[in-house]
């Protein structure tokens, strides 16, 4: 009888066995790190859009208010309705605002109860520009604001680290040459 082994044995040997298992943790580590990647980038770009769509929507709502700002029936002079201007607010008409309370971007119309346009606000700038578009004193109020024709509004929404800034100017139509009175 012959005890001895077989020259071919069947199975794979300890180091035949730590070099698989050495790769197979490197195509893991490859496509964990892929993965994540692809989790964050589409995190980052949902939230985007969503700050995108808020800040449209307000800014729609403010293009729609302050176009519509009234003639001063006491002013003598072609002059929008504007009592006070400064950097971070503005307030028109019969107690109409736009103001930054802590982080919210708050418009109050009419006297009424101040409603939320935007959450999360970081940055809310607000620049005056007469006929010209020559931008104006940052700080407005009674007489001075009658040279008032542009209204730049500004603002900053971050949330979950993404930033991002939106941008208009708005004529008052109201001081415009056939202007609704």
């Amino acid at each position: 009888m012959n005890s001895a082994r077989p020259r071919h044995a069947h199975g794979f040997t300890l180091v035949e066995t730590i070099a698989v298992m050495s790769i197979l943790a490197i195509i893991g580590s490859i496509a964990s790190t892929l993965i994540y990647t692809g989790i964050s980038s589409y995190r980052d770009a949902s939230t985007l859009g969503q700050i995108h769509e808020e800040e449209a929507t307000a800014m729609a709502r403010l293009a729609v208010e302050l176009r519509k700002i009234p003639l001063s029936s006491t002013a003598g002079v072609m002059a929008p309705q504007i009592s006070s201007v400064t950097a971070t607010s503005i307030s028109w008409g019969a107690n109409s605002s736009l103001a930054l309370s802590g982080s919210q971007l708050r418009l109050v119309e009419s006297g009424g109860a101040a409603s939320i346009l935007l959450d999360n606000v970081t940055g809310f700038a607000v620049q005056c520009y007469d006929e010209s578009d020559a931008a104006l004193a940052a700080a407005l109020s009674g007489p001075q604001c009658y040279p008032i024709r542009r209204i730049k509004v500004s603002f900053t929404v971050s949330r979950q680290g993404i930033s991002d800034t939106l941008r208009a100017k708005f004529f008052i139509r109201s001081t415009m040459q056939g202007g609704a009175a």
